[in-house]
């Protein structure tokens, strides 16, 4: 009978730089202790046989170097498949039965994608021995996630999921820059809005906003997203349209949040908490009043965890649905508390610096 083995790894706020790493700016993601996990098994029958335990669906398919996708829930699992065909990296896979179980809610803006991605490709470079380092893991997951299954999405998810911990990840790569912190920032409260985002239309649309805007721009002059201020932007505003100031104003400035934030993190002691806590609640008002990102309910949420006595809150994702994160030292259970009766889901969590990783023994789902 053939070994059952386990492979996890974590979901992911973005505690600054939302909207950034597209744009191939820096951001400050965090893994979160809340994980997906995967049990492989070989079956020797060159298909791949999966169950997710979470909604309760089976998939199968032949495995062949001209996999194409189906459109269902298990598409994550072929575009990994598809990746390591495409890259070279395998000309043959023997076949798994795949078990799969998360405790990253989908559709929360806590990369539950990158997640399964990252899990999945983690369980096959230990089983295939592809001998991938993890920012190898990262890169691939980006391509499935971005380029075959057509999400709209940076690099910070996968890497975030990938190497654990919190960092600032500069997005202008490859190679990418990355800076970890050490601190483990206590007190942090997830507040799930439970609305779910269906679309990615919107966001299309606020990308296309801001990229059109900015080329506007560039044809004034050799100007750089990562330099440009806002009083420069100001006086090309009678160049580009109201909704394109407006978001360029918004990425300029939480651009600036995330340089800031930075500084503070790198500090080895006597870290300005509080500071960090207003940072996260300007950049919500940014996300809010000038990229549109946030809805009511987030809105919501934000306000009740500061009024519990949270330092800061913003919602945490592409927004338009899914989380928040409170910074909340001490105050956790006032704030979770506070969340669940305005009709969240409040999750105390801590950061998780281990990332992907082969567990040890396997998991039991039941």
């Amino acid at each position: 009978m053939a070994k059952k083995l386990s492979y996890s790894a974590p979901g992911r706020i973005c505690l600054y730089g939302e909207h950034q790493d597209y744009l191939k700016l820096t951001v400050i993601p965090a893994a979160i202790n809340l994980r997906t996990t995967i049990i492989v098994e070989k079956n020797n029958t060159n298909e791949i046989k999966i169950e997710s335990i979470d909604l309760e669906l089976v998939d199968s398919f032949k495995i062949t170097d001209d996999l194409s996708l189906v459109k269902n829930e298990f598409d994550y699992i072929r575009a990994i498949i598809m990746v390591l065909f495409k890259e070279g990296l395998v000309k043959e896979i023997s076949g798994f039965n795949v078990r799969i179980s998360s405790q990253v809610p989908i559709g929360s803006g806590l990369s539950s994608s990158a997640a399964i991605l990252v899990s999945w490709l983690t369980a096959l470079n230990d089983q295939l021995k592809l001998e991938l380092n993890r920012i190898e893991i990262a890169d691939l997951c980006f391509i499935a996630e971005n380029k075959i299954l057509g999400i709209n999405c940076g690099i910070m998810d996968q890497y975030s999921s990938s190497l654990g911990g919190i960092f600032s990840l500069d997005c202008d790569g490859p190679p990418h820059k990355i800076q970890r912190f050490t601190t483990n920032l206590d007190g942090l409260v997830i507040g799930d809005s439970c609305v779910r985002r269906s679309a990615n239309e919107p966001l299309t649309l606020l990308r296309n906003q801001i990229t059109s805007g900015f080329e506007k721009i560039q044809k004034q002059g050799d100007f750089k997203l990562r330099s440009l201020a806002s009083d420069t932007l100001t006086e090309f505003r009678d160049t580009i349209t109201e909704d394109e100031y407006r978001r360029l104003l918004g990425v300029i400035t939480i651009r600036n949040i995330t340089e800031r934030s930075s500084i503070e993190l790198s500090k080895s002691s006597n870290q300005d908490i509080e500071c960090l806590g207003s940072l996260l609640t300007k950049q919500h008002t940014m996300l809010r009043d000038y990229l549109g990102v946030s809805i009511p309910e987030l809105d919501n949420l934000v306000d009740v965890s500061i009024k519990s006595g949270a330092l800061g809150a913003k919602l945490t994702g592409a927004g338009l649905g899914g989380c928040i994160i409170a910074l909340a030292p001490r105050r956790e259970e006032e704030v979770a508390h506070a969340i669940n009766n305005a009709g969240g889901k409040a999750t105390i969590c801590k950061i998780d610096y281990e990332g992907a990783k082969k567990e040890q023994p396997f998991a039991i789902f039941i």
